[in-house]
């Protein structure tokens, strides 16, 4: 298998590390970083029309927002009949490789399941969302199995909501860390501090959810024993540009509490009351 990248991002360089058996080529936006790339990868620096051309399967890893224009300059300049195009978003259906597919080739798109803030990133036994034609599906599976992960399909109609999914696992997890980092640094002296003393708990909690197949069955705090008095104390005692969101989270804590039935229907209710309360005398006020 003959494997072109156009975009030398995080993802990119990712795949192109994992990829290095099969790789024609990864190219940028200027020569300048076209050789770099072909220093970094032992590949020969080349054109992104040359990578095309020498290619079976052409990933593009571009930001999302360029996707449909790099597509649409491609088949300006390239015969792209049976080339296999991937994208590696996971917000999007297929719609921006509409130009590729009106031209003959096949379409799809490949996202590991995986966050790519920095650093080596992991992929051996990470989910990969699939989706595209026959072939450009069966190409995807195929690129998965060569790095080690685990393919399943997500239709392009359903794609919004897989990535909601992955935002509240990771983006939406990180809110949550650094909003409590916030409020610990007014005893600890700094953030920097607030975070060496969250971290413990923080990773205690992780090794948790690693020994467990349902996530929600882990969960402990006040919400999961019905302690209303506790949770009416932190609704006064928050400052204000914390109420909302952790009434939000708290909601769905008891629906978790109340499946996982730790919690009784009257506990739900009481809690549901006071969380909907619109004023709540806090601290600040």
């Amino acid at each position: 298998m003959k494997v072109g990248i156009i975009g030398g991002g995080k993802v990119g360089c990712c795949l192109a590390d994992y990829l290095k058996n099969h790789l024609v080529g990864i190219t940028a936006t200027t020569i300048e970083k076209n050789q770099m790339l072909a220093n970094r990868f032992h590949t020969t620096c080349t054109t992104t029309s040359e990578v095309i051309v020498q290619s079976e399967v052409i990933f593009l890893t571009v930001p999302d927002r360029k996707i449909a224009d790099v597509a649409q300059a491609i088949v300006l300049t390239q015969n792209v009949e049976d080339k296999i195009f991937l994208h590696c978003s996971g917000s999007l259906g297929l719609e921006p490789l509409q130009s590729l597919t009106e031209s003959g080739a096949h379409c799809g798109s490949l996202h590991p399941l995986q966050s790519f803030a920095g650093g080596a990133t992991q992929l051996q036994g990470v989910y990969m969302a699939i989706d595209g034609d026959e072939t450009a599906q069966g190409k995807a599976k195929e690129i998965v199995e060569l790095l080690g992960g685990n393919s399943f399909h997500v239709p392009a109609k359903e794609r919004a909501a897989y990535h909601a999914a992955a935002c509240f696992c990771s983006n939406y997890a990180v809110t949550v860390e650094a909003l409590a980092q916030k409020l610990m640094s007014r005893w600890t002296g700094s953030e920097e501090a607030a975070w060496q003393a969250l971290l413990p708990l923080f990773k205690g909690t992780s090794a948790n959810l690693q020994t467990t197949s349902k996530a929600g069955n882990v969960l402990t705090g006040p919400v999961a024993r019905g302690d209303i008095n506790t949770i009416e104390k932190h609704l006064q005692a928050l400052p204000n540009e914390f109420l909302s969101i952790y009434k939000s989270l708290c909601l769905a804590t008891t629906k978790l509490a109340l499946t996982n039935e730790t919690i009784d229907d009257q506990t739900a209710i009481q809690l549901h009351n006071l969380l909907q309360l619109k004023h709540v005398q806090n601290s600040e006020e």
